[in-house]
């Protein structure tokens, strides 16, 4: 296989976006048939790349050691572009529908398919520095969906946006400077660049590992730079889904699983006690998270404040450096953006059928929205943790990577974080049936199928990853099996 076809599905989406803009499309219709092809296809690339298991790295531009444009597919990788090339599906034709009453609709798919191809570019990049590059472009590419509206408070939003993830991209690029200078490697490797070089400056090590945790946290939405998450709520319920289930915040989570087996390996950490000091942070998420949902009546935020919490689950299970801990996070990884796309999904059908996005405002919705909300409470029982739903099994194994660590506190935190969860989203569950107007009129009126097809298959893969689990998980544990 050439090095060519192995980039198609990082560099198509490019092309891509760049035709659509162009083209005149005589209907919405052709230009939503030419927006599915390109996803569908770009996900069919992806397979038939894995498929043939040909080249499976190109230096595609190399000045030297450090500004080296480098790709490597391996099977992090290959799990992160997967599930971000099939959550992009179900997300275009949510969007079909969904965008027809935000306006300025082309402008919206241009950025939405443009961002696909950075999003593939980050998964499958081979050291620090591509990661960064495409890290950087990700910003520049969903800034525009952010502020789709163009409203003063989407503009706001943009704009602390744009702070944040440049003030954590300063932190990165300080803390690759620093690396480099010591390590002259930056190079993705399991167990990291430091397995056969000895440093004996324990915390220069342990600055720069938290300079660029700290760094990534920004856009993973670590306690105390989480706030622009629930702010960027103000963008279309598409944007808002991708957002926290795999094109940003994922890509935090992803670049800090990166740096902490792949850059520094869990060896080196646990010499300079790199987790230690990142873990206290990491249950303030958690717990923070979770007391901010609590006091949220808008729909969306209560699941964005929501998405800090569960974010630091997976940030658990990554540095407490034990294989069940990194199964959980990663498993979680996986579970968590099905379950939370599916949750912005039905929120999203709420307000694009009747308007309302406050919590009060639902109060029986159940009667006239059967299905969306039983997908709804669905995947709130699966966020909780209830058995046999999805998220039970990536909490599992974080809880059995706490009590491998010897760390009962960590177990403790995850129970009240549960706790937590179900207090600030069955409230919502039970609002919508068993409240309001007991006169109400019980005449359905779901979404269009675009977005309801969408809503119900997504609800099918949560409840099968929950049920039938082994699938992901073996493949889950022979990444972990190499890194830690």
């Amino acid at each position: 296989m050439s090095n060519t076809v192995m980039l198609i599905p990082m560099f198509f989406p490019f092309l891509a976006s760049t035709l659509l803009g162009m083209i005149k499309f005589a209907t919405k219709e052709k230009r939503n048939i030419f927006v599915a092809s390109i996803i569908i296809a770009n996900f069919l690339f992806l397979l038939l790349i894995i498929y043939l298991k040909g080249t499976i790295d190109v230096h595609l531009f190399m000045v030297n050691n450090f500004l080296d444009l480098y790709f490597k597919i391996d099977k992090l990788g290959i799990l992160f572009a997967m599930l971000a090339s099939t959550l992009w599906i179900f997300t275009a034709f949510y969007s079909f529908s969904y965008m027809t009453h935000e306006g300025k609709e082309k402008r919206f798919f241009v950025f939405f398919t443009f961002t696909l191809g950075i999003t593939i570019s980050i998964a499958f990049a081979g050291n620090l520095f591509t990661f960064y590059v495409f890290y950087e472009l990700l910003t520049l590419s969903t800034f525009p969906l952010v502020i789709h509206s163009g409203t003063r408070e989407a503009l706001e939003s943009g704009k602390k946006y744009l702070i944040y993830s440049f003030g954590g991209a300063t932190l990165v690029l300080l803390g690759m400077i620093l690396l480099f200078s010591i390590s002259q490697d930056m190079t993705f490797i399991p167990n990291g660049v430091f397995r056969n070089i000895f440093i004996d400056n324990s915390k220069l090590l342990l600055s720069i590992y938290m300079i660029l945790f700290i760094g990534f946290g920004v856009k993973a939405a670590l306690v105390p730079f989480h706030s622009w998450l629930p702010s960027a709520m103000v963008a279309p319920t598409p944007v808002s889904a991708l957002l926290h289930a795999v094109a940003v915040v994922k890509a935090g989570v992803f670049a800090i699983i990166r740096v902490s087996y792949y850059i520094f390996g869990s060896k080196t950490l646990e010499n300079i006690n790199g987790n230690l000091y990142i873990s206290f942070l990491i249950i303030f998420t958690i717990l923070l998270g979770s007391l901010l949902a609590l006091h949220q009546e808008n729909l969306k935020k209560r699941l964005a404040y929501s998405t800090v919490s569960q974010l630091g689950y997976i940030l658990l299970g990554v540095v407490l450096l034990n294989e069940n801990a990194l199964i959980g996070g990663i498993l979680h990884l996986v579970n968590h953006a099905f379950i939370k796309i599916l949750l912005f999904f039905c929120a999203g059908a709420i307000y694009f059928t009747t308007g309302k996005k406050t919590i009060g405002e639902i109060k029986g919705i159940g009667k006239k929205m059967p299905i969306t909300m039983w997908c709804f409470a669905i995947a709130t029982f699966s966020l909780i943790g209830i058995p046999p739903a999805n998220g039970f099994v990536s909490k599992w194994y974080l809880a059995a990577g706490g009590l491998n660590s010897n760390n009962v506190l960590f177990v403790i935190i995850l129970l009240v974080s549960a706790f937590l969860t179900a207090a600030y989203l069955l409230p919502i569950v039970i609002a919508a049936f068993f409240q309001g107007d007991k006169d109400i009129n019980n005449t359905e009126n779901e979404p269009p199928l675009s977005m309801l097809l969408p809503i119900i298959l997504l609800t099918a893969i949560v409840v099968l990853l929950g049920l039938f689990p082994n699938h992901v998980l073996n493949y889950i544990e022979s990444i972990a099996k190499t890194i830690v």
